[in-house]
């Protein structure tokens, strides 16, 4: 089909040629002009077949063309003149070279503009595969490219035994693979199921870029996933350190104070007074609840890593729930000003009692601890909307408003040392949030003017009665 258009052309371009010089000798043009236009005649036609033979074809077939009807004796092949062989000798060579130098420009011209498409086509390919994370998203999308430039089905098999897209392995067609290499080696085959007449050299290049860039991009990705799996685990090594410290200095402090309490009453028991007795049985009581709350919360925080915090929910009434709370802190309460507010009606929710208990503690620990003696704290249970609110505040000194944007992350300390120079672990108003948020609700923190802070988080409640 391709050469029977290609000798349309040559017959046509010959033809018309030969009638323009048919027309034009007769008024005086010379046969060197005509010799022109027959040259014309050759790059046209090795132009339009894009074929180096029709280029040749086309030469001698003007020479022969013009020898029939333009030198003498004219409608013979026969030359009498030897000028005009020399004529036709050097109008054949003419022809050859200049239909031989066209066919090589074109052929140079067809051979860049493939080798720019080519250049777009893998340009494209690479910019598409820079944004793609996920393993099943990487493999689908070479896929998915082959389909779209091809038009050919595929198959990616990686060396862990997934696969991804159609089967080729029962297809009639040749299946040709394209191996998928990483920086460490091998990760897996391309499969393409070839037609009949094979694979073309654009798409045999096609694929082995896809093949190339689904490689780069894994390997990308799974660096990636390692990195990512290392910085967890320095992550997790480093909060182990750090709990692991914070643990030995805040169980040292209370248990140093305890010690000290009691060495005192076994040594001078009979002479210490009832006053001083009964302080360092405070001392120890309080201490005993530090240690308590410590404790509680290295439990809750490890459940909470492990995701093994599990709710026992039920109806609870507020009022309990505070009034136990206040129970549990009414030695380190006893001599602070303390005042609690609650609804005027009852309100239940829907919680976990002995959780929530501990985020009361929690928050009532931290006022306690964090501010003066003559600061007052306060605890205040309010209705609003569908949710009950809860607000420990305190008149001390405050925080730093850059430190209340952390103030809910662990192992978060104060600034400086409180009064008596204890610390915390920074655990608890992280397990405070954790506790809250998986009950549905929130925690806050805002300012307590004129001056202090307020924790507040808030509830579903169920109801009022």
């Amino acid at each position: 089909m391709k050469n029977g258009k290609s000798l349309l052309v040559l017959l046509l371009i010959l033809s018309a040629s030969t009638l323009c010089a048919l027309v034009v000798h007769p008024l005086g043009v010379g046969t060197e002009t005509i010799i022109m236009l027959y040259l014309l005649a050759v790059l046209f036609c090795t132009v339009l077949t894009r074929s180096y033979v029709y280029g040749i074809f086309s030469a001698v077939s003007s020479v022969m063309v013009f020898n029939y009807f333009f030198t003498e004796p004219r409608h013979t092949f026969h030359i009498y003149s030897s000028s005009d062989v020399i004529l036709l000798v050097f109008f054949f060579i003419t022809a050859l070279v200049a239909g031989t130098l066209m066919s090589r420009l074109q052929q140079q011209t067809d051979l860049s503009a493939r080798n720019e498409k080519t250049a777009r086509l893998l340009s494209e390919i690479s910019g598409e595969f820079i944004g793609i994370t996920g393993k099943e998203n990487i493999l689908l999308h070479g896929i998915s490219y082959i389909k779209k430039y091809s038009d050919l089905q595929a198959r990616i098999v990686l060396n862990d035994g997934t696969g991804y897209g159609a089967d080729v392995a029962e297809s009639t067609s040749e299946v040709r693979c394209y191996d998928i290499n990483g920086a460490v080696g091998p990760l897996g085959q391309i499969r393409v199921a070839a037609d009949s007449k094979g694979l073309t050299g654009d798409t045999d290049l096609l694929l082995k870029t896809v093949a190339a860039q689904v490689g780069v991009t894994l390997d990308r990705e799974y660096i990636y996933h390692e990195r990512e799996e290392l910085r967890v685990a320095m992550e997790g090594e480093k909060l182990r350190s750090i709990l692991l410290r914070a643990v030995a200095h805040d169980l040292r402090t209370p248990l140093t104070s305890l010690s000290g309490a009691g060495e005192t009453l076994y040594d001078h028991f009979d002479r210490l007074t009832p006053q001083e007795q009964k302080s360092l049985a405070k001392d120890i009581s309080e201490e005993m609840i530090w240690l308590t709350q410590i404790v509680e919360n290295i439990l809750n925080m490890t459940r909470i890593n492990e995701g093994q915090l599990v709710l026992n929910r039920s109806y609870e009434v507020v009022d309990d729930v505070v009034g136990e709370a206040v129970s549990h802190m009414k030695r380190l309460l006893a001599e602070r000003d303390f005042q609690v507010s609650l609804p005027s009606d009852v309100v239940e929710v829907n919680i976990d009692g002995k959780l929530i208990v501990q985020v009361l503690v929690n928050l009532l620990v931290n006022a306690v601890r964090h501010t003066p003696p003559e600061a007052k704290i306060r605890l205040d249970v309010t209705v609003e909307g569908p949710d009950a609110v809860f607000a420990v505040s305190d008149t001390g000194g405050g925080i730093d408003p850059e430190r209340k944007k952390v103030l809910f992350k662990s192992f978060i300390r104060p600034q400086k040392d409180i009064a008596d120079g204890q610390r915390g672990m920074g655990l608890g108003l992280s397990i405070c949030k954790a506790v809250v948020e998986a009950h549905g609700g929130t925690i806050r923190a805002e300012d307590n003017l004129p001056s202090g802070i307020r924790l507040i988080f808030t509830l579903p409640a169920g109801g009022l009665s």
